[in-house]
């Protein structure tokens, strides 16, 4: 009966850190189709005058975030399925 919480908690960081993860799949997934979007459009915009400037701005800050915490989920579950620390580096 006094675990009931420590339970509660625990479930609770878990589905928050499933939320976390899947927003940076989302997040990912979005980068990803902003740079194919710019890949294909860029000799039109080019011709246009238009600057990439706040595109490569958000595209770097898109990868840098979701992959960075997808591999520290990646890790994370590796973790908790052997039992084993893992480190990186």
């Amino acid at each position: 009966m006094l675990l009931l919480p420590v339970i509660a908690v625990g479930i609770g960081v878990m589905f928050a850190l499933a939320g976390l993860a899947a927003a940076a799949l989302v997040l990912l997934i979005a980068a990803i189709g902003v740079t194919i979007w710019l890949c294909r459009s860029r000799e039109q915009r080019r011709a246009e005058g238009k600057s990439n400037v706040g595109w490569t701005i958000f595209l770097v800050s898109a990868y840098l975030l979701s992959i960075s915490y997808l591999a520290f989920f990646i890790l994370l579950l590796i973790s908790t399925f052997t039992g084993e620390s893992v480190t990186v580096g």
